[in-house]
C-alpha cells in the first residue's frame, strides 16, 4: 500500500492511506448504506441532520390541527391520511377543503410552515397555489365571455391587432384557453422579472413573439405565459382596463366574502412574511436518488416508499434546459419552483403561477362549477356563471397530445380538462373531473370513498 504525506495539525504529517477508486469505495460502502438507508425511510422535509443521521429528527406531535370535519363517520378518513402525510414529513402543513352538495364537509388546517414545527398552518394562511391558479383564471374568461366582451372563437388579433404578426394572426382566444396558440414560452436571455414591469414593453414584446409552430395548431402547455396573454387581452375589452386579478379581487372576493385571490403583491406588506406559508424545494438529493436508483429498490418496503408515486417523466425533461418543457415551465429567470416565490416575482400579475389564496376558496369556486355554475348559497350569492355560459365553456374542445407534459387530456373549451376516465381505474373511475389532478388523488379517491359509502353505492 503506497503512503502519501499531508499537513497535520500539529505542523507535521500525517500518512494518508492511498487507495483505488474501488478501494475507497468499499471502505465508504457501509457509511453510504448507512446514509442511504437513514435518507431514504426519513420523510423529505426534515432538517438535514435528521435526513442523512436520524437525528435531531422533529415528531410534529401534537400535530397542529384546526378546522371542522362533518359527518366524521364518512369523511374523517381522508384528513387522517393528510396528517399521516405530515406525521411522516412527506409535507409540512397544508388546507383541505371539500365541498358536497355545496357545503362543506371538510375544512381543516393541519401542521406547520416550517421545517422546526413552530409556525402553526391556520386558518389565516395563504398558500401559493401555482397552475391551480389557472382554473380561476379560467373563470375569469367565462364570466367575460358571459358579459360578452370576449367569444372564445374570435381571433385574438381582433381584441389586440398588435397580436397578428410572426403565424399568430389565426390564433383564437379558445386556442389560448387550450394551450394551443403556440407561445408556450417567450424567447429572449433578457427576459427577467423586471422586464415585466414595463407594461407597454412586455406587451409589445409578446406580440412580437413567433408561434412556436409556424401558425399550426399543436398543444404545448403554457406554463407561465397563457396568462400573460390572457392579461393582455382582458385589460383591452375591460371596460376599467383591469387586469385578472383585479377582477378577481373586486368581483368575486365581493360576491363571495370567503373567497380570497390574491394574483399579485398584497394590499399589505407584511401579509408576505406573515400570512404567505414560506416555500420548501423538494430535496435536490431525493430527486437525484430516485432519478437513478431502480424503481424495484425505491418500492422496497424495507429500504424505500412501497406506495411512492413515481416521479414525473417531465422531471428528465426540465433537467434538460434546452428541452420545450424546460423552456415552457421553468424560464431563465426562474429556474426552480422557489424562483416563482419572490416579492420580485409578484410586482406584477402573472396569473398562470402567482395565486395566493386557501383551499376553501378553491373547494368554494369549484363547487359552484360543480353544480353548473349556479350559487350555493341561492338568495345570498349570485352564480358564478350562467347556464348557458357554463356549457359552453365547459364543452369537449380537443384533446390533443401535449410536447411539454407528455400527456394527453381532453381539455374543454375554458381550459378545464373535463373527464370520466381522467383517473382511470380504481375507485375514482367513471368520476367526472372538472379539473384533475393526479397528485392529490389517495386524499380525493377517500372522499369519492366516503361519498359512496354515505350514498349507500358501496357494496
Amino acid at each position: 500500500m503506497g503512503l502519501t504525506k499531508g499537513p497535520a495539525l500539529g505542523g507535521g504529517f500525517s500518512p494518508i492511506p492511498k487507495f483505488t477508486a474501488f478501494q475507497w469505495f468499499l471502505h465508504l460502502l457501509p457509511a453510504i448504506i448507512f446514509v442511504a438507508y437513514t435518507y431514504s425511510t426519513k420523510g423529505p422535509f426534515q432538517s438535514s441532520s435528521c435526513v442523512a443521521f436520524g437525528t435531531n429528527c422533529k415528531t410534529f406531535s401534537p400535530l397542529h390541527f384546526e378546522g371542522t370535519i362533518k359527518r366524521p363517520e364518512y369523511y374523517k378518513p381522508a384528513v387522517d391520511h393528510l396528517k399521516y402525510l405530515l406525521y411522516t414529513h412527506e409535507d409540512l402543513g397544508g388546507s383541505l377543503a371539500v365541498f358536497v352538495d355545496g357545503k362543506p364537509v371538510i375544512d381543516v388546517y393541519v401542521g406547520s410552515k416550517d421545517l422546526e414545527g413552530t409556525i402553526p398552518y391556520t386558518n389565516d394562511t395563504l398558500q401559493q397555489v401555482y397552475s391551480s391558479g389557472k382554473a380561476v383564471e379560467g373563470i375569469v374568461i367565462a364570466r367575460m365571455v358571459q358579459k360578452g366582451l370576449l367569444d372564445y372563437d374570435k381571433k385574438i388579433s381582433e381584441y389586440w391587432p398588435e397580436f397578428a404578426q410572426n403565424g399568430k394572426q389565426d390564433v383564437r382566444l379558445v386556442d389560448l384557453m387550450v394551450h394551443e396558440s403556440g407561445v408556450f414560452y417567450v424567447d429572449g436571455r433578457d427576459l427577467s422579472w423586471d422586464s415585466l414591469a414595463d407594461k407597454e414593453k412586455f406587451s409589445d414584446r409578446l406580440a412580437r413573439q413567433p408561434h412556436h409552430f409556424g401558425g399550426k395548431i399543436a398543444r404545448a402547455y403554457h406554463a407561465v405565459s397563457r396568462g400573460w396573454y390572457l392579461n393582455e387581452v382582458v385589460r383591452r375589452v375591460d371596460p376599467q382596463g383591469r387586469t385578472i386579478g383585479q377582477i378577481a379581487r373586486e368581483e368575486l372576493m365581493h360576491d363571495y366574502k370567503d373567497v380570497e385571490l390574491h394574483y399579485s403583491h398584497f394590499e399589505k406588506d407584511t401579509d408576505w412574511e406573515e400570512r404567505l406559508s414560506p416555500m420548501y424545494d423538494y430535496p435536490v438529493l431525493r430527486i437525484i436518488g430516485r432519478l437513478i436508483l431502480p424503481k424495484f429498490i425505491q418500492e422496497n418496503k424495507y429500504i424505500g416508499y412501497p406506495d411512492m408515486i413515481p416521479l414525473h417523466p417531465l422531471v428528465w425533461q426540465l433537467i434538460q434546459k434546452w428541452s420545450l418543457s424546460s423552456k415552457s415551465l421553468t424560464p431563465r429567470m426562474a429556474p426552480f419552483a422557489g424562483s416563482f416565490r419572490t416579492k420580485k416575482a409578484h410586482a406584477t400579475e402573472s396569473t398562470s403561477f402567482s395565486l395566493k389564496t386557501n383551499a376553501h376558496s378553491l373547494a368554494k369556486l369549484m363547487s359552484m362549477m360543480a353544480n353548473k355554475g349556479a350559487s350555493i348559497n341561492p338568495g345570498h350569492e349570485p352564480d358564478l356563471l350562467s347556464a348557458e355560459v357554463y356549457a359552453e365553456a365547459t364543452s369537449y374542445h380537443s384533446d390533443l397530445p401535449c410536447t411539454v407534459t407528455f400527456e394527453t387530456l381532453p381539455l374543454s373549451r375554458g381550459g378545464w380538462v373535463k373527464s370520466k376516465d381522467f383517473y382511470r381505474d380504481g375507485p375514482l373511475k367513471g368520476v367526472e373531473a372538472v379539473l384533475g389532478d393526479f397528485r392529490g388523488k389517495v386524499i380525493l379517491e377517500k372522499v369519492v370513498q366516503a361519498r359512496k359509502q354515505e350514498l349507500g353505492l358501496l357494496p
